[in-house]
């Protein structure tokens, strides 16, 4: 029973925790793009090094964005 209580406590934690995950990866995915880089594999370089540790390097060493297309 004290399981199930301590398990109820951390599920809330828990998916905020994967929402943030989740979150976080979609908009590195999309800066890069909009920055030139590969989205995926700096969205996969942020999840598999360390997730909020990577996110910060990224924002630290993210480029500049490219400027838009003009016609």
């Amino acid at each position: 029973m004290e399981d199930l209580v301590i398990a109820l406590l951390l599920l809330p934690l828990i998916v905020v925790i994967l929402g943030l995950l989740i979150w976080s990866l979609v908009w590195v995915y999309r800066d890069a793009e909009r920055r030139g880089k590969s989205g995926a594999l700096v969205a996969l370089m942020v999840l598999l090094l360390e997730w909020p540790i990577s996110l910060l390097v990224w924002l630290a060493f993210r480029p500049d964005p490219r400027p838009p297309l003009t016609d």
